[in-house]
């Protein structure tokens, strides 16, 4: 490589990020269509270490001396770079490639596009709906000057479907998507289902019950409490001493019936590689296992300044992922929570009084370190007497996901579903989370 070659030539070490992504996406606005286009991008991402500070710098197309030039400047102001590039080598191949996702045509995502929006349109005509749909395939390659070289294709499809109710003094936006690389891991129809259930259920606003009633987090609306634990279990934020799970390596900290595992070799899996975003090999990594803390996640620099392996979790943009324009940090591949038992209609007929959180705006907010957090939610719902009576309005919650999922949570769901692309979880049922309505 060229680039690689140039760069070796002013810096320590240097190391190459390629990805060439090419597809085709289709979007629908207020019930239309609205476009169908098709992509091809070429993303470069260039790491230098110049005197004993990390350069990075990233481009779209085929500027090669600007891009060296760029990453050598900024490593005058870099952080640290304590670790070397490791030759890349070792690793078992990984499934990531479906040839069903590159057979389909534009026409098969016009129709799923069109059936959704027919379908939500037929019994809510009020409803505004976008439908945004997208699939194609990239091509990652990884070079650095410590030798080897990393190569993998990978498929991607997505499919979102938001809905807004929009009347006087009422303003009410859902949305449900997935993220998969396979094409037998997403289904049009059921996430249209998913769509219209929601609009039956939020047909009247009813208030909250006040105090600290039962909650259940749906699948999605679960990333309340993931988000925290998973800033936690970045090896990053244990060595900088931000995380409360450091030094509870071994120690029982949650339920005893959470387990959650981190596996980048899953088949399929929405982020399943062979290697990371500095072409170390992917593996499987328990975090917690019946409530006990096993591990951490690394990437180069995390894993040196802690004195310990990396451990393939290199991510560029690290917990949501942020393409080929961002540095790896340490991330999660494919976070698996075991499921329990109890469907999501199974654990709304247990409940006497309580709300359903499907989703939130303001994720993060709160001191997400510390494992608190204050949302608003964008979309839930009240239950009473074990069935959905009507659609939250000007409601919040607020606890702490460490306390919650150690000793508040009541019952672990059946059903694990993907979500935002990287994580397969049960709904949960907790206690212990206020809610307030203003």
């Amino acid at each position: 490589m060229e680039i690689l070659q140039r760069a070796a030539a002013v810096a320590k070490e240097a190391e190459l990020y390629e990805e060439f992504r090419e597809g085709i996406s289709v979007s629908f606005r207020g019930g239309e269509l609205e476009k169908v286009k098709s992509e091809a991008v070429l993303g470069r991402a260039l790491r230098v270490i110049v005197d004993g500070k990390l350069g990075f710098a990233s481009t779209a197309g085929e500027e090669e001396e600007s891009l060296v030039g760029a990453a050598i400047s900024s490593a005058k102001h870099g952080d640290p770079a304590p670790f070397s590039f490791p030759r890349l080598e070792g690793g078992e191949p990984v499934q990531v490639l479906d040839p069903e996702v590159q057979k389909l045509s534009p026409d098969e995502l016009l129709y799923w596009g069109t059936e959704a929006v027919r379908a939500v349109k037929e019994e809510f005509p009020e409803i505004i709906v976008d439908v945004s749909l997208y699939k194609g395939e990239s091509t990652v390659r990884i070079a650095n000057t410590a030798g080897g070289e990393r190569e993998e294709r990978r498929s991607y499809l997505g499919m979102f479907v938001e809905a807004q109710h929009v009347k006087e003094g009422d303003i009410w936006l859902l949305w449900v998507g997935r993220n998969v690389r396979k094409r037998s891991d997403l289904s049009p129809e059921e996430l249209t289902a998913r769509v219209i259930q929601y609009l039956r259920w939020g047909e009247r606003v009813v208030p909250a019950p006040g105090g600290k009633p039962p909650v259940l987090f749906t699948p999605r609306g679960a990333i309340v409490l993931y988000l925290p634990l998973l800033v936690g279990f970045s090896g990053l934020s244990v060595h900088l001493g931000t995380s409360p799970l450091r030094g509870k390596l071994g120690e029982e900290v949650f339920d005893r019936r959470l387990t959650i595992v981190d596996r980048g070799t899953l088949p399929f899996g929405p982020r399943s590689s062979s290697f990371d975003d500095e072409g170390l090999p992917t593996g499987s990594l328990p975090l917690v296992e019946e409530g006990v803390v096993r591990n951490f996640y690394y990437d180069l620099r995390a894993a040196v300044l802690a004195g310990v392996e990396p451990t393939g979790n290199g991510i560029k943009g690290g917990l949501f992922g942020g393409g080929f324009r961002s540095p790896p940090t340490p991330g999660p591949r494919n976070v698996l929570v075991s499921p329990g038992d109890g469907t999501l209609e199974e654990l709304i007929a247990e409940m006497t009084e309580g709300i359903i959180v499907e989703g939130v705006l303001g994720l993060g907010q709160g001191n997400v370190q510390s494992g608190a957090f204050s949302n608003n939610v964008s979309t839930g719902f009240v239950v009473k007497d074990g069935k959905v009576i009507g659609r939250l309005k000007n409601t919040m919650i607020a606890g702490n996901a460490y306390e919650v999922l150690n000793c508040a949570l009541k019952a672990i769901g059946s059903e694990a579903e993907w979500c935002y692309g990287f994580y397969k979880s049960p709904p949960l049922l907790v206690e212990g989370i206020s809610v307030v309505t203003r």
